[in-house]
This record gives C-alpha cells, structure tokens and sequence, in this order.
C-alpha cells in the first residue's frame, strides 16, 4: 500500500498532489470536445462523448479467472465497468443466452491481438480463449473522467493544470495561479465533484505574513462552513501506527514548530501489552520546519529539536535547506523517525555512535 497519512499539527491533512495521487490518464481514449475549451461555469453534459475501445470476448464460465489475469491490462476508469455484455451489429444487446461478456482492455496498453504481453497471451491459451480483440463503442460522461483531465480540457491549452490541494475535515484548500483565476468557480465544483465527502472548496488570496499563518480565503465551491471537525494526533494515531499506511507528521509553523516538539513525549501513555503494539517499523515520521539565522544552519535547528525534545537527534536525522526567506536567513526542514521511547515515555535502548544528520539538498 502505497498510500499515505499526513498529521499536520494536530489536524489531519490529506495532501493531494496534481498528477500523483491518481493513475495517469488515458492517452488517446479522451479526446475533449473543443466546445469545452474557455468554459467558466460547469455543463457537465457536454464533456459526453463516444470512443472506441479495444474489446476481448471471454465464455462467462471462466469469466473472472481471465479478469483476474489480464488485470494489467484492463480498461481503468471512475464508474465504468470494465466486463461488459456483447452487442450485435445493430448496437443492441445480444439475445443470445449469454455465454460470453466483453472485457475492455487498456488502449494504451493494447492496440492488437500481438499487443498482449508472454504473461497474459500464457494465460489466455491456457484458458483457451482467442487472442483476437474487437472494438466496443464507449460512452464516456463528465462521471468517468479524472479532475485532471477535465480541467486540462477547459483549460487554455499549454497552461498549467491545478488539482492538487490541502483538505481539513470537509474544505479543501488551493493555492490557484494568477492564469486559473478566471476558471476558480468550474475549478472549485470538480474538486467537490470528484473528492467525495469535500463540500466546500477555498482559495488563498493573499500573501502569509502572520506568526501563526493566517490568510484570507474566497469559498470557490459549495458551503461557507469554515469550522471543520479534526482530530488531535492522540486520537488517531495508534490506529494509524497498526495499519499498513505510511505515516508522516508535518510541522510547517518555521516560527515556532521547534518549540513544540515536546508534546510527543508520553503522547500516548503507558506502553501497551506487547502483544497489541504496532509493528515498529510504522512509526510516524516527523518533519519539523523552523528558521535559523546562525552560520551552521543546519546543526542550530538539530541542537533546538534536541532541547525541545529531550533526546539526541545526532545520527538518526535528515535535515535539508527549504529556501532562503530574507539575508541571513534560511527556512530548514528536520527529518526523523519518532522514537517508540518517547512516545510511550519509557526508558531507550543508548544512543547509537553520534555522528552528524545527513545532509539532503533540494
């Protein structure tokens, strides 16, 4: 599982990045009709369109063994149904008795029957169905496409495409570009249209100059409810530490995110019955931001962390420049695995051989 939870103080953030936290569009299968290109407010009828797709039939008898083995090349699409009923040359529904079904297959991936890879032509003649591939007329609607793709479809062509954002609770927050701003209305309802359970979407529309981050917001989409229900780490986190989902907390107030680091000594009490404690190698990486304006950067932020948190961090730490925000002084990001002794408060095993925190770059 590759998926993963960001602790951000003490809310949950889910942090959904543009292009990655999603598969990749499909190449070739959508081509967006150029009516929608410019459009301001949201017609989701006239993204509809029809497209080809390559098609293989399979007998229904060993239907889901044949699924299962051609999953790689299976057709991936929101609210689509990849095993579909066979059609005669008139577009109806076969009146036959339903010996076979249709799988639609990737039209990236497979563009001929020679485009199946040793694995899945192994597969196929072991089950003894025909590598032939027809075509199956598709129906895609405004419901299959990803964000991306319809944003990258109003959109003016060659400008950079947002739908990546912050979510607390039930807003979701961007950070809209200068050239998006006349599309933040269509912007903010797909986001709402696509993330289930975001009801209302907020954009930026100032600079951060306060200690605590502060900025004012636009409502894009949805409600105007600002107060979101979150939970502090305490709550959520043992949870979290059995599951298989990396966990990342993120301390991004450089003004005093340093200072805090002590909270996480006996955040969670007494240490369990063995028998019910987490695996150790899902503890929460902990990344902390702060400022310094000391020559050896680097080493001022580490020696903080260590007074704030009451452990050495020499040797099982990472820190890395984030950027420079003013002459002398620099924006840095400390890196670690949070100690099972400090969380449960208990006595550690020494300290390993001080050496100094690796050195990453951006």
């Amino acid at each position: 599982d590759n998926s993963v939870i960001y602790l951000q103080c003490s809310s949950v953030v889910h942090s959904q990045k543009a292009m990655t936290d999603q598969p990749q569009t499909d190449l070739g299968l959508y081509k967006p009709p150029q009516t929608v290109r410019g459009m301001t407010e949201l017609d989701r009828a006239a993204f509809s369109q029809t497209v080809s797709v390559p098609a293989i039939r399979i007998p229904t008898i060993i239907l889901n063994k044949v699924v299962k083995s051609l999953k790689k090349v299976a057709l991936q699409r929101p609210g689509l149904k990849r095993v579909v009923e066979e059609h005669n040359e008139d577009g109806n529904k076969d009146s036959s008795k339903g010996e076979h079904r249709l799988l639609l297959l990737d039209p990236n991936s497979i563009t001929s029957a020679d485009s199946f890879g040793s694995e899945e032509a192994e597969a196929l003649k072991a089950y003894g169905v025909a590598q032939e591939i027809q075509k199956y007329q598709l129906k895609l609607t405004y419901e299959n496409l990803k964000s991306e793709e319809i944003l990258r479809a109003v959109l003016p062509e060659g400008q950079d495409v947002t739908s990546g954002f912050s979510r607390v609770g039930h807003i979701a927050h961007m950070n809209l570009r200068d050239h998006q701003l006349p599309y933040r209305k269509l912007i903010g309802q797909v986001i709402i249209d696509k993330n289930p359970g975001v009801t209302c979407v907020v954009n930026k529309t100032n600079t951060i100059d306060s200690t605590y981050r502060n900025f004012q917001m636009e409502v894009l989409a949805g409600e105007s409810n600002m107060v979101a229900k979150v939970r502090p780490v305490r709550e959520r986190l043992p949870a979290l530490m059995k599951g298989s989902q990396k966990i990342h907390v993120v301390m991004n107030l450089p003004a005093l995110a340093l200072e805090f680091l002590d909270a996480f000594r006996g955040l969670l009490g007494p240490e369990p019955d063995q028998s019910l404690f987490c695996p150790y190698d899902n503890l929460p990486q902990v990344h902390c931001y702060g400022f310094s304006k000391e020559d050896d950067a680097q080493r001022d932020v580490v020696e903080r962390a260590e007074v704030s948190f009451k452990i050495s961090l020499q040797g099982r730490c990472s820190v890395h420049l984030v950027r420079n925000v003013a002459p002398n002084k620099e924006m840095m990001c400390v890196s670690f695995t949070l100690p099972r002794g400090v969380l449960y408060n208990i006595s550690e095993e020494p300290c390993p051989k001080k050496q100094k925190c690796e050195d990453l770059t951006d």
